[in-house]
């Protein structure tokens, strides 16, 4: 009985001991207490930790590899307006290839319509010598017909011994040269006509632009004209402006000019009358025309010129201009010349197609 009560008494001191013990550790070694805060992020999320991770990886590609292309969408420009579609041009209506935009001509591309344009060409006779046109398209006039060397212009086959020759645009004249005289061709002798007249061009679609027309029998602007008189080729009667292939001046009344009463200075509209087309003699007989030379301003220096204004350019009339029949009451589109000669149904009043009609 004694010995079970001591034994309980020893049971109960050791628990009461090991009681202050664990008490006793408590208060030595207190417990390291962990905000909440920090215990979320010691045990994170793993899709949170992966957008971590990836994040910074992302920034890095962006700003300190600029070769590797970014993940995100790239920064899109504003989209450029939407064009005007240009209408394509037929085969027809092709511009005039190698005329310059520097040129004196208004016109590059042809006109709104090609109707009535260009209808007239089998009339077109030899082109000017292709060597020598320097702006514009080289060939021109009737396929085939090689011109003579230095030939500066083109004929049209649209004429029989005096008949009127027409004005392609407004112009003024500004000069003539009488080179007609009596000529041997074939061991026979006969009378060459050569009245050339000199226009400046008095239209505003070109400025600038001379024409000459040469072969003629006489001419309504040199009233005291003698037809058919046979001058000296080394002094020809000649005055005012004179315009060659090779050159450009100026004339006081030479010879007998003054007797030929130019009306210098005199402006004529498109398809009013300007001369009576010339006869020359030729290997098949008596050969009936009118001759025509264009020289058109451009920035350009043309080589062939020696003398005077060496910014005028020869062109090929057959190509380089745009032709359209006249009558009075036609519609021109811009830069379109008048046929040089009555075609078409369309006659000068009966007055004017006398070759001895002299303007007053």
């Amino acid at each position: 009985m004694k010995q079970k009560g001591f034994s309980q008494i020893i049971l109960l001191g050791f628990v009461t001991a090991l009681v202050l013990v664990g008490v006793g550790i408590f208060f030595l070694f207190p417990e390291e207490k962990i905000p909440f805060s920090d215990k979320t992020t010691q045990i994170p999320n793993p899709e949170t930790q992966l957008e971590l991770q990836q994040e910074p990886a992302l920034v890095v590609v962006q700003t300190t590899t600029p070769s590797v292309a970014p993940t995100s969408k790239p920064k899109q420009n504003p989209p450029p307006p939407t064009p005007i579609p240009t209408p394509i041009p037929t085969p027809s209506q092709l511009p005039i290839l190698g005329v310059s935009k520097t040129s004196a001509s208004a016109i590059i591309s042809p006109p709104p319509s090609m109707v009535g344009i260009n209808t007239h060409t089998e009339l077109y006779g030899t082109g000017a010598d292709p060597d020598i046109i320097t702006l514009g398209p080289k060939v021109g006039g009737h396929p085939g017909w090689e011109p003579y060397q230095y030939k500066p212009g083109m004929s049209f086959e649209a004429y029989k011994d005096g008949s009127p020759v027409l004005a392609p645009f407004d112009m003024v004249l500004v000069g003539f040269r009488d080179t007609s005289t009596q000529v041997v061709s074939g061991g026979i002798s006969a009378h060459s006509d050569d009245v050339k007249l000199f226009f400046k061009s008095a239209s505003p679609d070109w400025p600038g632009v001379y024409m000459t027309v040469y072969h003629l029998l006489t001419s309504p602007l040199l009233t005291g004209h003698t037809q058919r008189a046979s001058n000296d080729l080394m002094a020809p009667p000649a005055q005012g402006f004179q315009i060659f292939w090779d050159g450009t001046y100026t004339l006081p009344p030479q010879g007998n000019a003054a007797s030929y009463g130019a009306l210098i200075g005199h402006k004529v509209k498109r398809g009013e009358l300007i001369g009576f087309a010339g006869t020359v003699p030729s290997p098949k007989g008596s050969h009936s025309f009118a001759g025509f030379y264009f020289d058109v301003p451009d920035i350009s220096v043309n080589p062939n010129i020696k003398n005077g204004n060496k910014n005028l350019h020869l062109v090929q009339p057959g190509s380089f201009f745009y032709w359209k029949s006249y009558s009075p009451d036609a519609t021109f589109p811009s830069g379109v010349l008048a046929y040089p000669f009555e075609i078409d149904g369309y006659q000068l009043p009966a007055e004017q197609r006398d070759v001895n009609f002299k303007y007053k």
